[in-house]
């Protein structure tokens, strides 16, 4: 939780009264020693330790007679009914008995005449109310009491018991210091000195349980501007305006509707309030809703409410609101939710709900009357300080759209353009002043390095003036332009450059001013400096730091400071260093403390540690068990990482820091809620004091978790924005209406990147990680969408490349289903023809070339997914087809002709010459051995080369895969043809050992040289010529790859060999019929000739399978009936049944690989393109790009230039008909976000729709009706109470 002690600093500046720093001390200190603090106690401590002051501000009107006396009893009961002391003898069936005594109590003591008293937090001191506790408990166990009317005697019997006790007479004397006079004698010192208390505003009413007739002491509708201070409601009120309000969102389909409502009536009542609603109504109606149940759910904790509100009333700052504006919004917002609940609107509830209202008013106007001038000189001076690094980012990345967003840069270069004369003397003087002052002796000054270099910019026209701008380029070097570079040098210039602490605070202090409007961030920012200040050395003076931040903000903006800037940033330094300085010297006491503990933890603890914080933290947020259904170990797991975190802040605060906002991302996409953050500490914190009694112990880690959990509610709420929220529904309605929201220019952020500090996150990314596939369709067709108005093109393809440049290979590893939606929106098409064709752009930059410039891995990802379909999708046959007609088309027919040509001559060495009427003679022996002498020194050896060296890469990788325990290269086993070259490698090396030539080189007598007919020979000839066929099969198999180069050809070659398995299936059903008739036969004896054996059964059988048995022998067959039988039966099952089977299978084969064959040769031929591609040299492919013009934009019709990143070409009209054109245009202001774009309804959705427009149509003409007939007086402009003294029903009845 935020701290309050320092919030009258951040909002007002006030100082704290000392009298209630002394009453908060007193009672922490008292209720410290008597180890119980009650609940009333604790409320009442914060209140006058941490709430804001403001001189002059109004307290509560003053009560008279019995309505003060009223207001002091439920005061009181309050307290008693919170109370820890009394909590087994409160219940609310004793609240009227106890309210009674307490009566009779307060009349008794001043006797009967109760004085005129304000209800403030003022009343009692929370030492004075729990010594009244203690009398209260003290009378129960000394008199005995019993039963469920104990605390009802108790009140009784306190002035008779207790009437001298000094606690009850510092109850009484501090209730008539609060009246303006003494009955008592007591000291009144005190309040004279309390002329400027702080107020805290107090609703006090009964129970409505009671069913008595008090009426609420505090008006509802009084709106308070000259302070701000925390709300404080009774527990009754705040269930009843919870329940009321959840009642009325319950009347809804969706809370959007419920905040529409709203709207409707706001505008109704006040029409012309339309010029301050600035947006889309569903917009607006969504934000109003978020923002006031964010209010009604804090209810029970004032801090936290006010910082909801601090932070409204920063967003509001421009916004002119005022008392009588905040009472239409007010009874506009009440008629509505009371016309939806009607009588379940309880009084309790109507009060709440009114009062949250004002005092939210009341806190935007008083905080734009304080603060909006001096946040604005701030948020300005801070952009113009920075103003120049952010140009340097915008030049460098050439992005001209963030050069537009800043109009000071953009200013600053017009000037500089226009008066570069005077500056270049300016910057001169400015550079040897620098240069002077640091101790470098570099030529460029002492930020040279820091400053970095600066593109140039200026003409060649001229030498002289080519000149010019160089010398200006060096003194702009020299200068310092940033805050940063300026508060290091002003560093170096006063001599504190030494002081580590200060260059913490500087890399944090742009965080820290973006901070400021932000109460319970700035304190996250600046508990996160002090930790990092306690790892720095050297003494710490705040004094050092102001000095330095104001010089350096008035050397980089000379001409607007003034007086007001110097008001500004002291006072934001002056809070910063507050909040510093009450953390500072902790840390480390902190880190040894808790250090010394962990590293002493015994086991035995640490588990009762792991079970005892979530029964905790289950028994504080029931809820929270619908997040951790996870075993045993893993919550064991996630209590250890926590307690590790708790230590590693202290340790390693930057990096620890980093790792949190990384966990805190990874949170937003579970749909995590922040409100369990508090009771997981809360748990966590009782844990560790109960088990360790140690309060040092505890704090140090109190303190820690507590900032590890700010830190993460922080990145939550930072990074769970509308469109993170819709990824957790995964509803794509619901990420579309989340889009619509986003500025036109930064759509494609709201989808790309979420940044909290240092980390970020996808939420494309994450919605595909998380499996919210329709969430991510929906982006990614957004993305992918091109739209346009008057000013320009939005299509955030190059935007998706940019953040997601791997954004191919994630789709297909994670999502192929939406691989297909990415490449549809890269493909535009003209809806007319002209002569027959239509322009069709292919967006294909990205798939086609890397962000370093090479070529893209886009198609080695699509060849691994394997997926014919989209394979064939247009986008990449005309990818594939540009690559391969232009670089690779006649490179892969090189290689494949060089394969031919080796395959040839190795055909006509072994198959060809031995067989030709010269053979023998000696010009067949030379051509031979040359045939075959080419065939081992060029091809053998390139096999062998490129064997080992995939054996080398494979080694060097770890690339390997395991057959029978032996490691091979995993592209061996991968690619068929690496297995087959491996195959031909081997059979070419032991055909080279086994050579006859060779064999017959020293054996040559009458045979002639290079003969391979020698005796020597005869022994490894029938090897040699076994190894030749396969050898001569083997590299004809390669042969055929040659196919690719014809798109149908190999995929007819696909098709055949993917029904080669069926094919081999069959002829293994053969085998069998073949062995078991052959086995079956040969048992038998007296059989015919060739049916005599086993081998001859299965010859025979064999034979008369593929019908090659001699037709002479079939006369055996006749000699013996079993064997006629057992022939014609294994016919019949080879012939008709298990061909037929075959022939049917490959037909249905055919069948289903026909429809994608030509996807499948598609990606045979990208399989090439990217083999090929390693191998062409980088300058082709960049003479190759550059001729493409990716860069130039493409036009979509005459005159009409869309984005660039793609070519265009012409197809005929009929090929893709399509008479829709998928630019969405769009008119409207381009600052605006796009407007909402037509949904997909379903019938019921349209008719929910028509039945909604019915009833909005009967009303309208039944209001006019009326107003027609009746014709009732207009109703004059009534705010509230506080604005005209008086209800609009009592103005109403006035007016009559």
């Amino acid at each position: 939780m935020f701290f309050r002690c320092e919030a009258d600093a951040i909002l007002g500046g006030g100082r704290r009264n000392g009298k209630s720093n002394v009453r908060a001390g007193a009672g922490a200190k008292h209720s410290a020693k008597a180890g119980h603090v009650s609940a009333y106690a604790r409320v009442t401590h914060v209140v006058h330790a941490d709430a804001m002051a403001s001189r002059g501000a109004r307290h509560p009107r003053a009560l008279q007679g019995d309505a003060a006396l009223s207001a002091t009893v439920d005061y009181l009961f309050k307290g008693l009914f919170a109370s820890s002391l009394l909590k087994k003898h409160v219940s609310e069936s004793i609240s009227a008995a106890v309210k009674e005594e307490l009566r009779q109590f307060l009349s008794n003591a001043f006797a009967g005449s109760f004085p005129d008293i304000r209800i403030g937090r003022d009343l009692l001191q929370d030492s004075t109310f729990l010594g009244f506790e203690e009398v209260l408990l003290a009378g129960i166990e000394e008199q005995g009491l019993g039963g469920s009317d104990a605390l009802v005697q108790a009140v009784r019997s306190l002035l008779p018991a207790f009437e001298e006790d000094e606690r009850i007479k510092a109850l009484l004397s501090e209730i008539d210091d609060a009246a303006g006079h003494s009955v008592m004698d007591s000291n009144r010192e005190d309040a004279e000195e309390d002329g400027d208390e702080d107020r805290v505003q107090f609703a006090t009413t009964s129970f409505a349980s009671n069913g008595s007739d008090d009426r609420f002491e505090v008006d509802a509708d009084e709106v308070v501007t000259d302070s701000l201070v925390p709300l404080i409601l009774l527990e009754a009120q705040i269930v009843e305006v919870n329940e009321c309000w959840q009642g009325f969102l319950d009347c809804y389909a969706k809370p959007e509707h419920a905040g529409e409502a709203i709207f409707a009536a706001i505008l109704d009542a006040a029409p012309s309030l339309q010029t301050f609603f600035r947006g889309g109504t569903a917009l607006l109606a969504g934000k109003f809703v978020a923002g006031y149940s964010q209010m009604v759910h804090n209810l029970r904790n004032p801090d936290g409410l006010m910082g909801v509100v601090e932070h409204l009333g920063f967003q509001h700052l421009d916004v002119d609101i005022n008392i009588p504006r905040i009472a239409i919004f007010r009874e506009a917002m009440c008629d509505a939710v009371s016309a939806e609940l009607g009588e379940k609107l309880t009084d309790l509830g109507a009060y709440g709900l009114r009062r949250l209202v004002s005092y939210a008013g009341g806190a935007l106007i008083y905080i734009r009357e304080n603060y909006s001038k001096r946040l604005k000189i701030i948020s300005n001076s801070w952009k113009l300080a920075n103003a120049a690094a952010k140009q340097e980012e915008a030049a460098q990345a050439g992005d001209l759209e963030d050069s537009l967003s800043a109009p000071l840069e953009t200013k600053a270069v017009e000037e500089e353009d226009d008066d570069e004369e005077e500056q270049e003397g300016e910057l001169a003087i400015a550079g040897k002043s620098a240069a002077a002052s640091a101790s470098a002796p570099s030529k460029k000054g002492f930020f040279a390095s820091l400053c970095g270099t600066r593109r140039q910019v200026g003409t060649k026209m001229l030498a002289d003036k080519l000149d010019r701008k160089q010398k200006l380029q060096e003194n702009l070097q020299a200068v310092p332009r940033t805050f940063d570079q300026m508060f290091r040098f002003n560093m170096a210039v006063m001599n504190v450059q030494t002081q580590e602490w200060m260059y913490e605070v500087l890399d944090c202090f742009d965080s820290i001013v973006h901070s400021i409007a932000q109460s319970q961030r700035l304190q996250v920012e600046c508990d996160v400096v002090t930790l990092r200040i306690a790892k720095a050395s050297g003494d710490v003076k705040f004094k050092n730091f102001r000095a330095v931040m104001l010089s350096s903000l008035r050397a980089l903006s000379p001409k607007d400071w003034s007086p007001d800037h110097e008001v500004a940033w002291n006072w934001l330094w002056e809070t910063v260093e507050r909040l510093l300085s009450k953390e500072l010297k902790k840390p480390r006491a902190r880190e040894r403390i808790l250090g010394r503990f962990l590293g002493s933890l015994e086991d035995e603890l640490r588990q009762e540690i792991r079970e005892k914080v979530f029964d905790r933290f289950f028994e504080l947020a029931p809820g929270g068990e619908e997040h951790f259904k996870q075993s045993s170990t893993r919550l064991n797991f996630i209590a250890d990482k926590a307690i590790e975190l708790t230590l590693e802040l202290y340790k390693e605060p930057i990096k620890t820091v980093d790792a949190i906002s990384a966990l805190g991302l990874r949170h937003v996409g579970y749909g995590i809620t922040t409100d369990f953050f508090d009771p997981f500490v809360e748990g966590w914190t009782q844990v560790f004091q109960e088990l360790t009694g140690d309060d040092d112990l505890a704090d140090a880690f109190r303190w820690s978790f507590s900032l590890v959990a700010k830190l993460l509610m922080r990145t939550i709420e930072q990074g769970a924005t509308l469109v993170m929220k819709a990824i957790n529904t995964d509803n794509a309605k619901q990420v579309r209406r989340a889009l619509s929201y986003a500025p036109r220019a930064k759509r494609a952020m709201w989808v790309l990147d979420v940044t909290v500090g240092t980390q970020s996150v996808s939420p494309l990314y994450m919605s595909i990680d998380t499996g919210n596939l329709e969430a991510a369709k929906v982006m990614l067709q957004d993305l992918v969408t091109i739209r346009a108005d008057r000013s320009r093109y939005y299509y955030c393809l190059d935007d998706l490349f940019k953040w997601h440049s791997d954004i191919v290979w994630k789709l297909t590893v994670d999502a192929p289903e939406l691989l297909t939606t990415m490449l549809d929106g890269m493909i535009w098409r003209s809806r007319v023809v002209v002569n027959g064709n239509r322009r069709v752009n292919y967006y294909l930059k990205h798939l086609l070339v890397d962000e370093h410039g090479k070529f893209s891995n886009a198609m080695s990802c699509i060849v691994k997914l394997q997926d014919p379909e989209i394979a064939i999708h247009p986008i990449l046959v005309q990818l594939g087809d540009l690559v391969w007609n232009d670089l690779v088309y006649w490179r892969f027919l090189r290689g494949k002709l060089s394969l031919v040509c080796t395959a040839t001559i190795f055909m006509v060495s072994q198959s060809m010459l031995q067989y030709l009427d010269s053979a023998g003679s000696f010009e067949e022996r030379v051509a031979t051995f040359v045939c075959r002498l080419i065939v081992y020194l060029f091809y053998m050896v390139s096999l062998i080369y490129y064997r080992t060296k995939h054996v080398y890469q494979a080694v060097k990788r770890g690339e390997f895969f395991e057959i029978s325990g032996i490691r091979v290269p995993r592209k061996w086993t991968e690619d068929w043809q690496e297995a087959v070259s491996l195959a031909l490698t081997l059979a070419l090396v032991v055909m080279f050992f086994l050579e006859p030539i060779l064999s017959c080189l020293q054996h040559t007598e009458g045979l002639g040289i290079f003969t391979q007919r020698c005796p020597q020979a005869n022994d490894t000839r029938e090897p040699y010529e076994i190894l030749s066929m396969i050898a001569i099969m083997l590299i004809f198999t390669l042969a055929a790859d040659t196919a690719t180069v014809s798109t149908r050809l190999s995929s007819w070659l696909l098709v055949a060999g993917h029904v080669l398995p069926d094919l081999g299936l069959a002829l293994l059903a053969c085998g069998f019929l073949v062995l078991t008739f052959g086995s079956s036969v040969a048992a038998s004896l007296g059989n015919p000739e060739d049916f005599q054996g086993i081998a001859s059964c299965l010859m025979a059988f064999l034979e008369l399978a593929i019908n090659m048995f001699p037709a002479s022998h079939l006369e055996q067959l006749e000699e013996s009936f079993i064997l006629l039988a057992a022939a014609s039966c294994f016919r019949v099952l080879v012939v008709f049944l298990l061909m037929n089977v075959l022939i049917a299978q490959l037909t249905c084969c055919y069948k289903q690989l026909s429809v994608s064959m030509v996807g499948h040769a598609r990606l045979r031929r990208m399989h090439k393109v990217c083999e090929a591609m390693e191998g062409i040299p980088s300058a082709t492919f960049q003479r190759f790009i550059e001729n493409l013009r990716l860069d130039d934009p493409v036009e979509f019709g005459e005159g009409d230039v869309g984005p660039a990143g793609g070519i265009q070409v012409l197809e005929p009209g009929n090929l893709h008909p399509t008479n829709v054109d998928t630019i969405r245009r769009m008119g409207g202001n381009p600052k605006n976000p796009f407007p909402p774009e037509d949904e997909d309804l379903t019938e019921a959705e349209r008719c929910q729709r028509l039945f909604k427009m019915y009833q909005k149509a009967v009303k309208k003409i039944t209001s006019q009706g009326h107003s027609s007939d009746d014709q009732p007086p207009a109703p004059k402009a009534i705010t509230s109470r506080t604005t005209f003294g008086m209800t609009p029903e009592e103005a109403k009845d006035g007016g009559d």
